[in-house]
């Protein structure tokens, strides 16, 4: 087509067609008559020419604009394309209603586009004006839906959010794995494990170690294995009478009982369950623990039975020392009792220095009973511990031994800084008494006795007596292991026995308390005793 002859049709149609007859005919009918007029030819282009006859086109102009309109309507109808794929294919998609909103949006843009490019050839201008108001209808509708779900969008978690949500995940997700192993692994090494009880539906729910204590396979089904299959009586009634009992009152149990494993196995378990409630305050499940204590149950009943067989043996040993003991001072008391009825001066010489043996004899007899009695009454009476000053203790002592202190100008020097002690009040006198009358009896010559007594708190909190001397000391190197023995001397005196100390030790310990020594030759010693007053 011609520039120049589409130039002058285009003059003549618009001019003449669509200005002198179009307007002033529609200017005369009414809306209702134009509405009608408008729906009743709409395919009807006889008002209009082409496009390409109204206005002046040019070549490339009109086939850069038809062009144009075509590339965009041929985008709008792909677009939609792939929006109903995604659509078909992913039932997921948030908000699907504005999607399919958008899609018929888009095909009626793209249609508006197309028939716009036709109007070159087909001038359909009432179909165009319709298709427009139907795309502008919709696009309204499109533009209200989105408002309305734009809160919602706006609060969705971006990219970057979800990103981080994933990664904080996969963290948690590790560490839960590694968590779950850790406790998978303890359960299989401890053999422990949980367990569930729906009391609705009654079915339970087992970890794997209590498969692996109950010695059945992982893929064992729970409904058919019968409790009373492996709990034998009593251990049965009692753990049916635990779970009614924890879904009447609420309370849980927790027990040690027998089973009998999958393969015949009689062993020693331990398990624990408190109830679950639900909003109405009614149990609905039970949770608890199931523990395989076999081993320790078999050495605690081991240890009983010989802490059983023990004390047994030891009260027989107590009954024998005194039966024995008894027996013997009732012998050694007939010797004395003989020994004091004969005329010493009746016997000749050799007799009567036999005779004196024999009673120096029966005289060490009964003292080493007494001393032997003292001992095992100490270790077999519980005294009450009572609250004791040191100072008043000591002030009692040194009244009775106080002749004995002038003589030897013996002195004394106290440091109770801790002043008061829980402990028998026979046993403290009885101490205090051997530790100052030894301090004294082992004295050096060549110096005048000194004796300190101190009480302190030592690093753990216990009370502690301390008495220090500058007498002839011990050696421990030769000794150590003699010091509290029963009739252990180490200084030639004739006056020196070995059983205060051994008494000394026998009374600390019988309140669970401890004594020990520190001693040089004629540097003197030094004699300490935690006190155990939670005993």
């Amino acid at each position: 087509m011609k520039p120049d002859t589409v130039a002058a049709k285009a003059q003549s149609a618009c001019s003449a067609q669509c200005i002198q007859a179009k307007f002033p005919a529609m200017a005369k009918a009414g809306f209702y008559d134009q509405v009608k007029q408008f729906f009743s030819g709409i395919f009807n282009t006889d008002n209009w020419p082409p496009r390409w006859h109204c206005g002046t086109w040019s070549e490339f102009h009109g086939w850069l604009y038809i062009f144009s309109d075509l590339l965009i309507a041929v985008s709008y109808f792909a677009i939609p394309l792939l929006l109903i794929v995604l659509l078909t294919k992913r039932k997921d998609i948030p908000f699907p209603r504005i999607l399919w909103l958008f899609v018929a949006f888009i095909i009626l843009c793209g249609c508006t586009h197309l028939i716009d490019a036709g109007i070159f050839w087909w001038p359909a201008y009432r179909l165009s004006a319709l298709l427009r108001l139907i795309t502008g209808i919709v696009s309204v509708m499109a533009v209200y839906t989105l408002y309305r779900i734009m809160p919602v969008v706006l609060s969705l978690r971006t990219v970057e959010q979800l990103e981080k949500e994933i990664n904080e995940r996969k963290v948690a997700e590790d560490k839960l794995a590694a968590s779950e192993f850790l406790l998978m692994e303890a359960g299989r090494m401890g053999k422990f494990g949980g367990w569930e009880l729906d009391l609705i539906t009654d079915k339970v729910t087992w970890s794997k170690a209590i498969y692996d204590i109950h010695e059945l396979p992982y893929d064992f089904d729970l409904s058919f294995y019968d409790a009373t299959s492996y709990y034998p009586q009593p251990y049965y009634n009692a753990i049916i009478n635990a779970i009614n009992e924890c879904k009447k009152s609420g309370k849980g149990y927790d027990l040690e009982l027998q089973i009998i494993t999958a393969k015949k196995n009689k062993i020693w378990v331990r398990t624990y369950g408190e109830p679950l409630f639900d909003g109405q305050g009614q149990p609905f499940k039970l949770r608890g623990v199931f523990m395989d204590i076999d081993k320790y149950k078999l050495n605690e009943i081991s240890l009983n039975k010989t802490v059983e067989m023990v004390t047994q043996n030891n009260q027989q040993l107590k009954n024998f020392t005194h039966i024995l003991s008894h027996n013997i001072r009732n012998h050694a008391s007939n010797i004395s009792l003989v020994s004091s009825l004969v005329d010493e001066e009746a016997l000749d010489e050799d007799t009567a220095d036999l005779f004196s043996k024999i009673k120096r004899i029966s005289v060490s007899l009964n003292t080493t009973l007494d001393d032997l009695s003292q001992a095992i009454k100490i270790k077999d009476e519980a005294l009450e511990s009572e609250t004791l000053h040191f100072k008043t203790v000591l002030d009692h002592i040194l009244g009775v031994i106080g002749s004995d202190m002038a003589i030897h100008r013996v002195t004394i020097h106290e440091d109770f800084a801790v002043e008061t002690i829980r402990f028998p009040g026979i046993y403290m006198e009885s101490i205090l008494m051997n530790l100052v009358s030894n301090a004294i009896k082992y004295r050096r010559d060549d110096i005048e006795p000194q004796i300190e007594l101190k009480t302190y708190k030592d690093k753990n909190g216990a009370t502690v007596l301390e008495c220090t001397d500058n007498g002839l000391g011990i050696d421990l190197k030769l000794h150590a292991k003699k010091v509290f023995g029963l009739y252990k001397t180490f200084h030639d005196r004739k006056d020196a026995h070995g059983v205060g100390l051994f008494l000394t030790k026998t009374q600390v310990e019988s309140q669970g308390g401890k004594i020990t020594v520190e001693s040089e030759p004629n540097k003197g010693s030094t004699f300490k005793i935690i006190f155990n007053e939670e005993n």
